[in-house]
């Protein structure tokens, strides 16, 4: 039985970066192209409402909240949904996918409310199928501080009562959604959801004790699949923090570009404004008539002039100060992800620090990956027992598949190398087992190993034969 995974974060602003990640605006490195056409809207957009974006500030809108909302107030919160990589794999092969689908968003309305949910969509072009969701957090009832105050300081007698506000009246607030206390109800609510389709909970805390090499092991790779869990959680805030930069720094080209080109746009537009008052000045010399008429016109003229050029000085104000503020904010993002870079660099070294084989068993896993063993495969070898098997391997070396009735794959310690794992293919070394295997099909093709040995020797000291 695998594992769900149920990840909150709280969303800044609109979100738009986070947006384009999602509706796949931007083409993010990680994402297999060929199969982005089986990614899926999974909730439908009110009429005239036409992107996540939109669906954030048009929820917020409808609900009718009195209070004013602040520039740097919580809009949305993320949600990503998901489960242990093979088991979500499984759920696709088998034709499940649609009824986990169906039952997550069930799910969402129910914890979070039908409303406030405005967006999910399954992506399917990335290593785990998963859903990202978004929910506006609009809430009504008694305020979470407001609660904890009363039962940490319950009202003195005689103390004045001022009139509370009407708790029916809706609000927005990320915090309430997002309380310690909840987090933990979801994850045991979502996980009773999932139970099902072969996912639980993850690991909620451990007692130490005394276990046999065996649990050990087992024990182990369930934990490892929790750390690989939140290194995804990890990576997932840093690709968000480089999306962020990288359409900030978009932006602020673009407000740069519109600078110049304002500020173009006020030098000739200063020039015309001289030479408009060197000729209203020369038409002094002609006729009163004439002089009248051009005045008229000419101060008409300039007045246009002096109007479109205060104009392109207050964009130009404006502009500067939108360059400056976006200058700021990539400074920002660009903190944040060395934040959430340094963050995973110390979390992998934890990681390796309590778990010393997790490195060597993730080589053993890759190198499986490039032996083309099933992910079925692959789980029950990590647990470092023997596993038979049969049908075809691939080796990179040889750059051929070798077909095996009955073999039997084993993770054991190296030999000779202290701290090392060995991955052996009946008893012997994987290297070992296909140059057998390889010097098997050259004998069947009628190919004498010995003979071309000696042909290889001869040439290298001048001789033919």
């Amino acid at each position: 039985m695998g594992y769900v995974v149920l990840h909150l974060q709280k969303a800044k602003g609109n979100d738009a970066p986070m947006s384009a990640h999602i509706e796949r605006t931007i083409d993010p490195h990680n994402v297999d192209k060929t199969r982005t056409h089986l990614n899926k809207e999974l909730i439908h957009f009110p009429e005239g409402v036409n992107s996540r974006t939109e669906a954030i500030q048009h929820r917020i809108e409808d609900a009718d909240i009195k209070r004013k909302i602040s520039k740097d107030q919580v809009r949305a919160i993320r949600i990503m949904l998901s489960g242990t990589h093979e088991d979500m794999k499984d759920i696709e092969e088998s034709g499940n996918l649609d009824n986990w689908c169906t039952d997550n968003i069930d799910w969402l309305k129910q914890t979070y409310g039908e409303k406030n949910l405005v967006s999910a969509v399954l992506h399917m072009d990335e290593k785990t199928p998963h859903i990202h969701a978004t929910v506006v957090p609009i809430v009504t009832g008694e305020r979470r501080k407001e609660k904890t105050q009363k039962q940490d300081k319950p009202d003195k007698p005689n103390k004045k009562q001022y009139r509370k506000k009407d708790r029916s009246i809706s609000r927005l607030c990320a915090d309430d959604v997002m309380a310690r206390n909840k987090l933990k109800e979801y994850q045991n609510s979502y996980a009773e959801w999932m139970k099902p389709y072969g996912l639980e909970r993850g690991i909620d805390g451990s007692k130490a004790k005394h276990t046999e090499t065996y649990e050990y092991y087992r024990e182990l790779s369930i934990k490892n699949e929790v750390m690989h869990q939140r290194i995804e959680a990890l990576e997932q805030q840093e690709k968000e923090a480089y999306i962020r930069y990288e359409q900030a720094n978009i932006l602020k080209q673009q407000k740069e570009t519109e600078l110049k080109n304002t500020d173009e746009a006020l030098k000739q537009s200063k020039g015309q404004l001289k030479t408009e008052k060197f000729v209203n000045k020369a038409a002094d010399v002609g006729s009163t008539i004439m002089d009248g008429i051009g005045s008229v016109m000419g101060t008409s003229k300039v007045k246009k002039q002096q109007h479109e050029i205060d104009n392109l000085k207050a964009d130009k104000e404006t502009l500067a100060k939108e360059v400056k503020e976006l200058k700021q904010d990539i400074k920002n993002i660009q903190k944040e992800h060395e934040t959430t870079l340094d963050k995973l660099k110390q979390e992998l070294k934890k990681i390796y620090d309590l778990f010393p084989n997790i490195k060597e068993l993730l080589r053993i896993e890759n190198l499986c990956n490039h032996l083309r063993f099933s992910e079925s495969l692959i789980k029950k070898i990590l647990e470092m027992k023997p596993v038979g098997f049969k049908g075809k391997i691939y080796s990179a070396e040889y750059e051929r598949s070798f077909e095996t009735d009955h073999s039997v794959a084993e993770v054991k310690p190296h030999p000779t190398e202290e701290g090392k794992l060995e991955f052996t293919i009946d008893s012997m070394s994987h290297v070992n087992w296909f140059r057998q295997k390889y010097q098997e099909f050259q004998r069947a093709i009628g190919i004498n190993i010995k003979q071309k040995q000696d042909m290889v020797i001869n040439k290298s000291k001048g001789f033919k034969i």
